[in-house]
């Protein structure tokens, strides 16, 4: 048979049903009805002059001749699909992707957006992020991150920048291994100055104000301080045992949910605006960036600060 009048359609109709021994399961890989599959293989039979399946209550098992059709055809569409996949790759290889670069808090970068970004990468491929992890704050005009070519950049401020819109809200409060928070001399702020606290210096929240906030007044005890830079080190030393850490829940989120930090006094921490999310003026209108901002506006809304 000339390779022009071969019934594609119709052999790959079999070839699925045959393969799953089911017509409506084919005409679900197929995207067609199980009407339109029985059709195809209805035709097929005609064309060969062969009964292809057997019925079998409700469904159908292959004939002999319907098997020994099978078993010709099974390998040489295993090939067509390795073949179509192989091209499909060399294809993405060859497109390529467009890069954006985002800007943001180092330890916003390692606590928050790592652990989120192998499934964005993986779901768009044709999207380049790239990370600049910088502490420095962007200007008001946000001349500075265009002039760098920064598609997008999260700030940690108490204000918002030009043009920014609010991406994360965030709570400080003491936060400490289980095993810290369940010792008998940890009953009420007043205990905290006596053990190790961990202070970081970028923290818009200190250890001696939010004392006062808890109307505690501090001594010449207050001494047992480790300073820690930046929060992502801070953190994990807290996990560790060292000593108790005035710190965000973004930035810990994933030691909360692990439950390899515990908040020992919840409800007395402080809340605020902290991260905000400007996007380039030069690059608001390129669907990657677009993309980007929309999934870190939709990453945000899912964290525990939210």
């Amino acid at each position: 048979m000339k390779r022009s009048n071969l019934p594609l359609r119709a052999l790959a109709a079999f070839e699925a049903a045959a393969r799953l021994e089911s017509f409506r399961a084919a005409a679900a890989e197929l995207a067609l009805t199980p009407s339109a599959v029985s059709h195809q293989v209805r035709s097929l039979e005609a064309r060969l002059g062969l009964r292809l399946f057997d019925r079998v209550g409700r469904g159908v098992v292959l004939s002999p001749d319907g098997a020994e059709l099978f078993g010709r055809i099974r390998d040489s569409f295993d090939a067509l699909a390795e073949a179509v996949e192989t091209a499909a790759r060399r294809g993405r290889r060859a497109r390529r992707a467009e890069v954006v670069l985002l800007r943001t808090p180092p330890s916003l970068a390692g606590c928050w957006l790592l652990p989120r970004l192998p499934a964005f990468l993986a779901a768009h491929p044709e999207i380049d992020i790239r990370v600049h992890a910088d502490l420095r704050l962007a200007t008001e005009s946000g001349n500075r991150s265009e002039a760098e070519g920064v598609d997008l950049a999260i700030w940690y401020s108490d204000h918002a920048p030009a043009a920014a819109v609010p991406l994360l809200t965030e709570t400080v409060q003491p936060l400490c291994a289980p095993a810290l928070a369940a010792r008998g001399d940890l009953q009420s702020p007043r205990d905290l100055p006596a053990l190790p606290l961990i202070v970081t210096r970028d923290n818009r929240l200190s250890w001696e104000a939010w004392f006062r906030r808890q109307d505690v007044a501090l001594d010449d005890g207050f001494t047992r301080t480790v300073q820690l830079d930046p929060s992502h080190v801070a953190i994990e030393a807290a996990v560790k045992g060292l000593g108790v850490v005035l710190e965000s829940d973004v930035l810990a989120e994933d030691a909360l949910r692990s439950g390899r930090l515990v908040a020992p006094f919840p409800g007395l921490g402080v809340t605020w605006d902290a991260y905000w999310l400007a996007v380039a003026r030069g690059s608001a209108g390129r669907e990657s960036v677009k993309t980007v901002r929309a999934w870190l506006m939709e990453s945000a809304a899912r964290t525990i600060g939210g």
